[in-house]
This record gives C-alpha cells, sequence and structure tokens, in this order.
C-alpha cells in the first residue's frame, strides 16, 4: 500500500497556471533543471529552424517568431511558405494565454532555449518559473530537465534544405483539411442529446470539474469562463448539481496578524459569489477544492512569531504547524469568514494528504515536528480535516463537507476515520486496490480506471469504518476519461460505467465525485451512470433505446458492448497511465535511433517502451492495445449501420458525433500498438518489421487527421492544454514518410 501511495503522488494535481496575478510562491528564482542532455533530433525536417516555424506556424504570430531568431518577417514567411505552409495564417491570441501555452512550451522544450521560449511566451523570468512549479507540476510532466538546446539563429536555407522543404510541401498540399473546426470551439462538437426534466433530479450529490477549465488564479477571471452559462446548462441537463474549484486559502482573506493573506482578497470573494450565483440558476453548487493549510517559503517565516508556529520544512518550503492552537485557529476562521462572504457556497471536499505540503502530517514527516512527533498521527489528520470543517459549517450550516481519505495508510484509515466530525462525508476512490488480471499478469489498480469496475476492498472497508460511526459517504469515480486515454473526452464503454454505477448503488453510494480535473465533458456518460446508480436494476437495453430511439438504440447498445468488450482488456498500470503514448496518440513521433529520453508523467512518452509496458511483457503489451483496439473497430461497425438507417436529423447528428470518437479511439490504439511494435523490430534491428510498421502507422494517421479536423475536442485535456494538433499530424505523416525512404 505504502508503494501504491507514493506512486499516487503524483496523481491529484494542484491546479494553478499562468495568469498576471501572481502569487508569492515559490521561492525559486532561477528556471529550473539545465540539463547536459542534447533535446531528441528532428531529422525528418531540412533544420531545425525549419522545425521551430513549422511547430509555431499559425499558434504564434510570425513576427514574433522572426524575433525569436534574429531575422525578418519575411524570412520566416519564405521558409514556412517552403513547406507549403499557409503564406498570412490567422493567429489567434488563444494559444499564448492560459489556455494555450502549455502547448507551445511543450512543442518548443526540444527546440528553444529557457531565453528564447520567454521571448516565444512573452513572458517573464518569474512567470515562467511559477508556471513550471504551480501549473499542475507542469516542470514533472516535461520531465524534471530542460533539454540541452543551442540558440537557435536564422540562416538562409542551402540549397539541400530548400529540397526537402519542398518535399514537405508537397505532402502538405496532398493533406489539406476538408471541414476544419476552430480549436477551443468545444460546443459545436457536443451532441444534442438532452435529458427530460425528470431525469435531471437526482438524489445525491453529483459533482464534476470544467472540462475547458481556465487554469491558475480562476477567481481573479471576472467573466468566470470556466464555468459558461452554456457550459452549466449543459451540465445540468445530464443531471450535474455541483462543480468545484481550486482554491487556495490565504488568496481568499485578507492578512491577519502574522498570518498571510492577499491583497485582492475582495475581489475574488466577489467573483466566486458570481459563480456560485450562476450555478444556482442551474440547480448546481459550487464546491471548494481544498488543501490547507498551504506551505509558504522559508523566507515568509521571517520573524519569532512566525518562526514559533512554523511546522516541518521541505525544499524551500515550511509547513504551519496545526498542533499549535493558533493555527487552528487562523484555518477554521477563514474558511468561516470565505463562507460568510459567499452565502449560498456548496461546501468543500478535502485532501489532506496531497503532494502540496500542508500540515506537519501531511507527507509522514511528523517526526521532525517537536509538537506533532509527540502526537498520534491519525489524531494529528483528523484534526485538520476537523478544524476546516468547523470553520465551513460555522460560516454556512448548510454546506457539504467531504474529507477525502486520498493517501491514507490503511493501517490508520479507521482511527481517522473514527476522530472525524459526524457531520463530514467521507470520500473513497471507488476502484482503488481492486485486484485484476491483464494478459496473465495479476496486479491491483490505483485510480483513474474506467477499465476497471469497482468499488474495491479499500473504498468498501473505508465506508464500512465510516458508517459504522454514522458518517456518510462518497465515491469518487471516472465516468467520462480517465488517464487512460484522455485526448477524447468521452470513453463509450457503457458496459463498464453501467456495472461501476450499480455495484455503488447496491452499496448505497449516493454522493459521488464523477471526475477529477479531466472527465467533465457533458455526456451520455453522465446519464447512463445515473440511471443505473439510482436503479441498479435497470436495462441498459432500454436506456439505450430511450436516447437514440427504438430502432438506432438496439445497434447503438450493441457497440457500447464491443467497446466495453475491448476496453476492459486495457493494460492497467499507474505507470502506463502516465508514460504511455495515448494522451499524444498518433503524434507521437517514430526516431531511427533510441532517443535516451525516460517519458515523462502525461507530457513526453518518446519512445520509452519499458516504461509504457510497465509490468507487462513488451508482446502482452502490445496484444492488450491490440485488443482494446480491436473493441473500438468492432463497435464502429454498429454504429455505422445504425446511422445508415437513421432519420431522425437529431440522432443521427448524435450518433455521427459517436462514431467519429469511436474511429479516433481505434486510431490512438493501433497506434500505440504500431509505435510498440516499431521500437521493438528498430532495437532487434528489423528493418523489414520497421518499413511495414511505417507503412500501417502512415494510414492510420491519414485516417485519425480529418477525424480531428472535425472535433475540436481531440487533443485537448484542460491541465494540460492541446496533447496534438493538426500540424503534429501532418509532422508525424513528414516523420513517417522520411523513415520509409
Amino acid at each position: 500500500m505504502k508503494k501504491i501511495c507514493s506512486l499516487l503522488f503524483f496523481v491529484i494535481l494542484s491546479a494553478v497556471s499562468y495568469s498576471d496575478v501572481l502569487p508569492v510562491y515559490p521561492p525559486i528564482d532561477k528556471l529550473p533543471g539545465q540539463s547536459d542532455q542534447a533535446g531528441v533530433k528532428l531529422d525528418h525536417f531540412p533544420s531545425m529552424l525549419h522545425a521551430f516555424i513549422w511547430r509555431n506556424w499559425g499558434l504564434v504570430p510570425a513576427a514574433r517568431l522572426a524575433e525569436v531568431v534574429g531575422t525578418s518577417e519575411r524570412n520566416v514567411c519564405k521558409i514556412a511558405v517552403s513547406m507549403g505552409l499557409e503564406a498570412r495564417p490567422e493567429v489567434d491570441s488563444i494559444w499564448t494565454s492560459s489556455k494555450g501555452y502549455i502547448t507551445l512550451l511543450r512543442r518548443n522544450w526540444h527546440i528553444l532555449p529557457y531565453e528564447q521560449i520567454l521571448m516565444l511566451l512573452d513572458m517573464t523570468q518569474e512567470q515562467l518559473v511559477w508556471c513550471l512549479y504551480e501549473d499542475d507540476f507542469l516542470f514533472t510532466k516535461l520531465g524534471n530537465k530542460k533539454p540541452k538546446c543551442e540558440r537557435l539563429i536564422y540562416r538562409k536555407p542551402t540549397k539541400e534544405m530548400n529540397v526537402r522543404a519542398r518535399e514537405i510541401a508537397k505532402l502538405a498540399r496532398r493533406n489539406k483539411p476538408g471541414k476544419l473546426v476552430p480549436r477551443f470551439d468545444f460546443f459545436s462538437a457536443m451532441p444534442v442529446f438532452q435529458p427530460t426534466s425528470q431525469e435531471r433530479k437526482r438524489d445525491g450529490l453529483r459533482m464534476v470539474f470544467s472540462y475547458n477549465a481556465v487554469y491558475g488564479d480562476p477567481l481573479m477571471d471576472a467573466e468566470q469562463s470556466s464555468y459558461s452559462e452554456e457550459l452549466l446548462s449543459r451540465l445540468s441537463a445530464m443531471g450535474v448539481n455541483a462543480v468545484w474549484v481550486h482554491s487556495v486559502l490565504r488568496m481568499l482573506v485578507a492578512p491577519e496578524g502574522p498570518f498571510p493573506g492577499d491583497d485582492s482578497y475582495q475581489e475574488r470573494l466577489d467573483n466566486l459569489n458570481t459563480l456560485v450565483r450562476r450555478a444556482a440558476k442551474y440547480g448546481i453548487k459550487v464546491m471548494m477544492y481544498v488543501n490547507e493549510p498551504r506551505a509558504l517559503p522559508k523566507s515568509w517565516f521571517d520573524t519569532e512569531e512566525r518562526q514559533s508556529f512554523s511546522g516541518i520544512a521541505e525544499r524551500d518550503l515550511q509547513a504551519f504547524c496545526t498542533s499549535d492552537p493558533r493555527v487552528r485557529k487562523w484555518l477554521s476562521g477563514s474558511f468561516e469568514k470565505v463562507f460568510k462572504a459567499v452565502p449560498g457556497l456548496g461546501g468543500v471536499f478535502i485532501i489532506s494528504m496531497s503532494e502540496n505540503l500542508t500540515s506537519c502530517t501531511s507527507h509522514f514527516h511528523q517526526d521532525q515536528c517537536p509538537r506533532c512527533s509527540k502526537r498520534p498521527h491519525d489524531e494529528v489528520l483528523a484534526e485538520v480535516n476537523n478544524t476546516i470543517a468547523e470553520g465551513v459549517l460555522k460560516g454556512n450550516p448548510e454546506a457539504k463537507v467531504l474529507v477525502w481519505d486520498w493517501g491514507w495508510r490503511d493501517e490508520y484509515a479507521e482511527r481517522v476515520i473514527n476522530r472525524l466530525d459526524k457531520r463530514c462525508v467521507l470520500l473513497s476512490v471507488s476502484e482503488w486496490s481492486l485486484p485484476i488480471e491483464r494478459g496473465g499478469v495479476a496486479s491491483n489498480v490505483g485510480e483513474y480506471s474506467i477499465s476497471s469496475v469497482g468499488p474495491g476492498p479499500r473504498a468498501l472497508e473505508h465506508w464500512r469504518f465510516a458508517q459504522a460511526v454514522g458518517l456518510q459517504t462518497a465515491a469518487k469515480v471516472m465516468v467520462n476519461s480517465t488517464w487512460e486515454v484522455s485526448s477524447i473526452p468521452v470513453i463509450p464503454a457503457m458496459d463498464l460505467i453501467a456495472s461501476h454505477a450499480r455495484n455503488l448503488g447496491l452499496a448505497g453510494v449516493r454522493d459521488v465525485m464523477m471526475t477529477w480535473s479531466l472527465g467533465g465533458y457533458p455526456s451520455i456518460n453522465y446519464t447512463v451512470f445515473q440511471k443505473m446508480l439510482a436503479d441498479p436494476t435497470a436495462s441498459l437495453d432500454k436506456i439505450a433505446k430511450d436516447c437514440y430511439g427504438e430502432k438506432s438504440g438496439v445497434a447503438v447498445r450493441k457497440a457500447w458492448k464491443e467497446f466495453s468488450d475491448g476496453f476492459k482488456e486495457y493494460p492497467y498500470n499507474i505507470n502506463t497511465l502516465y508514460t504511455g503514448p495515448q494522451h499524444v496518440g498518433p503524434s507521437n513521433l517514430f526516431y531511427p535511433e533510441a532517443t535516451g529520453w525516460k517519458a515523462t508523467m502525461v507530457g513526453f512518452p518518446y519512445d520509452d517502451l519499458k516504461s509504457w509496458r510497465s509490468i507487462y511483457l513488451a508482446d502482452i503489451y502490445i496484444s492488450q492495445i491490440h485488443k482494446v483496439a480491436d473493441g473500438f473497430e468492432r463497435g464502429t461497425v454498429f454504429l455505422e449501420q445504425a446511422i445508415a438507417q437513421e432519420t431522425d436529423p437529431a440522432i443521427r447528428k448524435t450518433m455521427e458525433t459517436d462514431l467519429r470518437r469511436a474511429r479516433g479511439f481505434k486510431c490512438i490504439f493501433r497506434s500505440i500498438e504500431n509505435q510498440a511494435t516499431y521500437v521493438l523490430c528498430r532495437d532487434k534491428g528489423d528493418s523489414e518489421g520497421m518499413r511495414k510498421v511505417v507503412e500501417r502507422e502512415i494510414l492510420n494517421v491519414r485516417e485519425f487527421i480529418p477525424l480531428c479536423d472535425e472535433d475540436p475536442t481531440f487533443g485537448f485535456e484542460s491541465s494540460n492544454h492541446y496533447f496534438f494538433v493538426r500540424q503534429d499530424l501532418l509532422e508525424k505523416l513528414i516523420n513517417l514518410e522520411f523513415l520509409r525512404k
């Protein structure tokens, strides 16, 4: 269990990002992780300059690109046109905003040194440092080190480079888009199916996160664009009655004596009130995600009084010691103020042992604190949760307080639960510790799994402890998408989703958190899950007919079965979820030589098959991925049949969206199979095997590109922005054609 917890400490990610309003954290003033290891080679381009222009064309203004490489806009445009790119593309500033800059950072990580990245993103060094450390553990996603990149300077292309550019231009012209929907235009791709008003009535909490959230300091966004009217309306129609936002307590209160606060706290509270009122129009409560008391730089504890209530130290951070009554008074009182200042705020869910350093016990180091070391771990941990609950409920007695047991060790969980305020609700990851077997390999599930149907033994045991002392219980599940594959928003494995909901219903669970930072897309998955949770005897056949009509519902139901049968073969392991190529899919390059780079957490998979397969032998990993792809391929046949005979335009449009995404999943998993097979052949020196898999991947990428063109959700996940855009898929074709020759 200890090993699982340590692995999963990279899961719950503090949702903060690039913003014009920078907090005082972190204390690091240097750009991190300068490495001596050179970036990956991109030999399929005539030069690294060509690669730079290709990857940023249409996302960053040509004038900015020219400035970065020290030349004229005319010279940059000339190289772009030589590769078949549009002469004067319209550039949306969204790519350099908090919604798109990660996409730019990722695609230039191996091309530009830090100083040119700052120019490209128009960031200060302070802003980039903050983003790397505080935007959802971004630096970890990028590998915890910056590749060594020489300064990129414009040089006039040689004749050989121009010849190669013309070859690329031919490929680009052969693959011009047909129907190209603008990126970020998510609502245009949403199915038109809407449940009836009766179906919107739910017994219990149904909480999600925004599909297209603005990360960072979201409460400084006066427009509250993370939760637009249209999104809230669609979520409400799908039975959602709560949404959550990330919060940092000190940013929501004024400085108080020796304790922290922020001068802009009132603006955030005003904006939170706006969001609460907006959501209330749709019957939706707003919940706060809480990790408190959040540690601060050691330098903040610069007075004798602050030192007196400081806790353990970790890196450059210092904790607040919650065994000190002054800290607990500030913590409880601050939450009381927030909940009194924002009437109608729905409540909180608390993670007391996340990656963020909070209490002295949050990272198992309370033995280093002279106060906490004298107390039992479970006593300190329960006290933190109860202190927060006390403040919340004083501020609003009707608020809901969910205490999440994420990261708790089994040996003391019962003792913590027994100490909790009886007004709290115990939240557990449903599938955690569930035993599974895939391809003959036995293991246990951590979390983030649709392929594994819970609840598992850990959740059942913790819920039993809670119920024995009078606590209500709640489940955290993934209903739409998971890190099993995150770059298409809705995994249509309805049999698995329905079975999980049925099992929770039979276990007496009524309150459900249906997403983490991913999975918040308004979809029919929510409807299926909630129907089965409310009535475990409900028929999935009938649900399909209710949603798609009597005739098409039969075929759709068959498709769901095939998708589910395939997806339950997913080679689940938490390391596979983080390091595998499923998120970047067909955009991941084929490298003619081993890169020597290790796959990073949902960032760069490179060619690191050893990390992808994790506990599985390579042939088993490939075989399991093949089974998943086969399931999606079989299911699309039934959807095609249903579309061919459907006469209702609304139902037909919904099924066309379903079909496009199912084909997208098939292409992603075929690509993973191809990528893994290619690495095996390459490392064995099997050139004939490499040639065959390159040919297969060319066909696969060509099938995937028009699907991506028509659906702006392809490649997007809010905490990572776009994993890929059209140019990345065209670059993959350039890469494959280069290898074929």
